[in-house]
């Protein structure tokens, strides 16, 4: 796209050259009111209706609002908290530096994590509310925090945020392209997301036709005896899981250096390392419980939520966890794709103990009472090798559709970037 016919420099070390005939301004200057911070509640005080009481984690990256939210007592919000159209709620730690601008009449009110500007006008307000999705204000508020160990940016370093601004009819002008072009890169993305949901559902749909099916559409049936599943064919067993499987409390030794390993709900069994970088790893793990390749690790809490999983690696893991354990010949990677598939889940939840739902806890003795398919093991064999390829393509176009997706993402924020600091001209743009 084209450029503006002259620049100048800024000297400003996040923005760069602007178009020549642009204001410099400060955030401050363009609002009606001076900065002002949100309340800080408790959250004994939040009640099932009246008005929103918005949290920094309420607001999303594109800026709207969660669907779910928190309430306080109607009247008991002071006038001054209460927000009006075209307020812009900024965060200024937590999810720092993601905004909302309010453009209805509806009254919310707001956290003390969040600071409030308004800007009189909703071309102002749009065009600085793109501002705030581009890079130059994420290098901005890199610069800010870069000295800070608690990662914050308080309410008047943004009120002296340095601004540079177009008239209000090129505002409006910026602001009505960047809304149609928005409009049609997350019109992209929610079409390349609803096909992920899509190849999710197809990945799901044929494990489970499969581990209750078998590879042959033409097999003899029978009726299997299970509520979960209608027919098996005919030569396949039905078989509790304890005597398939049995419970291991093998403890590690003193000293230990063994991999610490946690089972995930979406990804199974991982190294702790892997996905959480700092702080969270145990100070010892002596009297953990020891894994070896090929055992189920069992997340007692939330089994019935696929926190169930086969282990690829030897280490130690939480003794809240449960280790299950092959005790007769069978493939592994078979019953992995049968426990993380659903069939199962709601067995394992009418099986868990405990008064509220959010600690149901499945213990073996129960778990064990599970009565499972057990397909011959060549024919388990089978099975798992045409899933492994099956699935492997499915999670590659998965793959594909993610990285599309990433990337509209970045175009996205490249396009909004290039012109609200008028590094592009879009004035006569259709």
């Amino acid at each position: 796209m084209k450029r503006y016919p002259e620049y100048r420099e800024t000297y400003v070390e996040w923005s760069g050259e602007i178009p020549t005939h642009w204001k410099k301004s400060r955030l401050k200057y363009e609002s009606l009111v001076p900065v002002q911070y949100g309340l800080n509640i408790n959250s004994d005080l939040y009640v099932e209706h009246g008005i929103r009481f918005i949290r920094t984690t309420d607001i999303t990256d594109d800026g709207e609002l969660t669907d779910e939210g928190v309430y306080l007592e109607t009247g008991s919000v002071e006038r001054v908290y209460l927000t009006q159209p075209n307020d812009f709620l900024i965060s200024r730690s937590g999810t720092l530096g993601r905004t909302y601008l309010h453009q209805s009449d509806e009254n919310y009110t707001y956290g003390g994590y969040l600071v409030r500007f308004n800007f009189g006008c909703s071309i102002k307000s749009r065009f600085l509310f793109y501002f705030t999705k581009s890079n130059c204000f994420e290098d901005w508020i890199t610069l800010n925090t870069i000295q800070s160990t608690i990662g914050n940016v308080n309410g008047q370093k943004y009120a002296n945020l340095e601004i540079f601004l177009p008239s209000p009819s090129e505002q409006r002008q910026i602001a009505n392209f960047l809304d149609r072009k928005t409009e049609q890169i997350d019109e992209l993305i929610h079409i390349k997301e609803r096909r992920i949901e899509l190849l999710q559902e197809q990945r799901t749909a044929l494990i489970n036709q499969v581990v209750t099916k078998g590879l042959d559409p033409n097999v003899e049936m029978k009726p299997s005896g299970l509520e979960w599943i209608e027919e098996i064919p005919k030569q396949w067993e039905v078989i509790n899981t304890k005597y398939l499987f049995r419970l291991i409390t093998e403890p590690a030794p003193e000293n230990n250096d063994y991999e610490l390993l946690s089972i995930y709900t979406n990804i199974g069994v991982r190294p702790r390392k892997e996905l959480e970088e700092r702080g969270n790893r145990a100070t010892t793990t002596d009297g953990y419980w020891l894994v070896k390749k090929g055992d189920f690790i069992v997340n007692k809490l939330l089994a019935w939520m696929g926190a169930i999983g086969l282990s690829n690696y030897e280490g130690v893991t939480s003794p809240a966890y449960d280790i299950l354990r092959k005790s007769r010949h069978l493939n592994e990677r078979f019953y992995e794709y049968l426990f993380r598939c659903g069939l199962y889940f709601t067995e394992f939840k009418k099986r868990s103990r405990g008064i509220l739902e959010v600690r149901l806890r499945l213990y073996f003795d129960q778990f064990g009472q599970i009565p499972l398919v057990f397909p011959p093991v060549d024919e388990q064999d089978k099975i798992v090798n045409f899933l492994d390829q099956k699935t492997k393509q499915i999670d590659e176009l998965i793959s594909e559709e993610q990285r599309k997706i990433e990337l509209l993402k970045e175009y996205r924020q490249s396009l909004i970037s290039e012109a609200v600091t008028g590094k592009i001209d879009v004035r006569n743009e259709v």
